[in-house]
C-alpha cells in the first residue's frame, strides 16, 4: 500500500432518457434486477452499469458483479483484491466510488441536489459542540440556499457508508477540520466522541466535497489523495461494457 493510502475514482452518469440494457450485467446481477419492477428496476440497473464501468476503469479488470451482500449493501465479486467500492444516486444520475490500494471495504459516496428544505434539517445533522461550517468553512453571499446544509448531508451520508454504519444516525459522524485543512470524521457511538479508529475505522478516513451543477458529491475514504471525478455520458458506460473493442 502507498503512504497516500487508497487511490479512489468517482464516476458520475447522468441517464436521462436513455435506457439501461440488462443484458451487460452479469448473471447475479440480472438475478437481482428481476426481482425489482417498474421504476425501482431501472434505477438499480443504470447505478449497477455504471458501477461496472468505473471498476472496469479503475482496476483494468473486466467481468466484475455487485450484486446485493447479505445486509443490503453492494458487494464487489470478481475484481482485484484490495478493491471497494459505494453507490449512490439521485433522479436519473448514477456515480459510483471506486478505492484501491486502501482498507477493504472503506469508501463512500453520496450525491445531493442543492436544495434551500435542507436547511431545516440542521439541527438534526449537528454533532453536540460541531461547527456547522465545519465541512464548508464561511460561504460567500452568493452561495445558493440550501448549500451548507447539503454538504452535511452529503458528507455524513458518505462517511456512515464508509464507516459501515457504526449508528444510523447522521449526527453521529462529526466532521472536524484539521490544521491542515484535510476534513476529517470523528464517530459517536452511544453518543461517546471517539477517533474513527476507536470504532473498528481507520483513522485516516478523510471526506472530500464538490459542487457542479446544483449538485454536492461527497467522498469519504482513506489516504490522502483527493478523488478523481468523472463526468461520463451514458454511451460510453455502455460503451465500455459492451464488446471489446477498446471501450476503455
Amino acid at each position: 500500500m502507498s503512504r497516500d493510502g487508497a487511490r479512489v475514482l468517482v464516476v458520475s452518469c447522468a441517464w436521462a432518457g436513455r435506457a439501461a440494457p440488462e443484458e451487460l450485467l452479469g448473471p447475479r446481477e440480472r438475478a437481482r434486477a428481476a426481482e425489482l419492477t417498474g421504476p425501482r428496476r431501472a434505477e438499480w440497473v443504470r447505478t449497477r452499469l455504471t458501477a461496472k464501468a468505473a471498476v472496469l476503469w479503475a482496476t483494468g479488470g473486466h467481468g466484475a458483479q455487485i450484486p446485493p451482500g447479505p445486509d443490503g449493501a453492494p458487494r464487489l465479486l470478481g475484481a482485484p483484491r484490495g478493491t471497494a467500492l459505494s453507490l449512490t444516486h439521485t433522479g436519473e444520475l448514477a456515480a459510483c466510488a471506486v478505492s484501491r490500494g486502501g482498507p477493504a471495504d472503506r469508501v463512500g459516496v453520496d450525491v445531493e441536489p442543492v436544495d434551500a428544505r435542507n436547511d431545516v434539517l440542521l439541527p438534526r445533522l449537528l454533532a453536540p459542540g460541531e461547527r456547522p461550517d465545519a465541512a464548508t468553512g464561511p460561504l460567500p453571499h452568493t452561495a445558493p440556499p440550501g448549500l451548507l446544509a447539503t454538504v452535511l448531508v452529503a458528507c455524513k451520508e458518505a462517511a456512515l457508508k464508509a464507516c459501515r454504519r457504526p449508528s444510523p444516525a447522521l449526527r453521529d459522524y462529526e466532521l472536524r477540520a484539521g490544521a491542515d485543512g484535510r476534513l476529517r470524521v470523528l464517530v459517536r457511538i452511544r453518543g461517546r466522541r471517539q477517533e474513527a479508529a476507536a470504532s473498528g475505522v481507520p483513522d485516516a478516513l478523510e471526506v472530500w466535497w464538490s459542487c457542479r451543477r446544483g449538485r454536492v458529491t461527497a467522498v469519504c475514504g482513506t489516504g490522502r489523495r483527493p478523488p478523481e471525478h468523472r463526468d461520463v455520458p451514458a454511451d460510453r458506460v455502455l460503451a465500455a461494457l459492451g464488446p471489446r473493442r477498446g471501450g476503455q
